[in-house]
């Protein structure tokens, strides 16, 4: 708690805090200065010597200031007033960059909200979790041609554990599930778009 309200006071005091840390590192350096001065060095060698000692002066700054305040969100601030400045220069620009944002949002949004109604709710049914999709199956070291399915055009894949696999049925199949059904509540089939 103390380091954010150390932070929020730097904040608010920022010249301030600017103006002590130049005080301090002036002081520092003109300390190191007057001891190497009393070791025997020159002026102005002791003052050259005090500051390759310190090293960089606003490398020391930037640092101290990036301990002391947020800089991310100074950076922001900045940013936020650049902007502010910079937008009524070119409306153009400005036009063409809200334009492209708005578009790519509605898009994310769109696609978002597609894939959210697809894929991560459940169907609009009394219990999702009992829906069942019936495959079969050729097992062993059977081939296609060797099954009760002579053609069909669709998806199939090999399973390590089932074997050539596939949930494609002829319709007369389907017709005989459908009739001799006592598991299932409903039985249906679709055909997929375009075939």
């Amino acid at each position: 708690m103390n380091a954010f309200l150390r932070k929020l006071a730097w904040l608010v005091n920022r010249r301030s805090k600017e103006d002590q840390l130049s005080k301090e590192l002036q002081f520092h350096l003109e300390e190191e200065a007057e001891e190497l001065q009393k070791a025997g060095l020159a002026e102005d060698e002791a003052r050259r010597a005090a500051r390759l000692d310190l090293g960089n002066v606003g490398l020391v700054q930037e640092v101290t200031r990036a301990v002391w305040g947020w800089p991310l969100a100074e950076q922001f601030f900045h940013d936020l007033r650049y902007a502010a400045r910079t937008i009524p220069r070119n409306p153009g620009f400005t036009l063409v960059a809200t334009l492209t944002l708005a578009l790519g949002i509605g898009a994310n949004t769109a696609i978002f909200s597609f894939l959210d109604a697809l894929l991560m709710r459940s169907l609009p049914v009394a219990d999702p979790a009992s829906l069942v999709v019936l495959n079969w199956h050729v097992t062993g070291k059977k081939r296609l041609r060797y099954s009760v399915v002579h053609g069909a055009s669709g998806y199939f894949y090999d399973d390590s554990k089932t074997g050539i696999t596939s949930a494609i049925f002829p319709y007369p199949a389907f017709d005989l599930l459908r009739k001799s059904n006592d598991v299932l509540s409903v039985l249906f089939a679709y055909c997929p778009a375009g075939n």
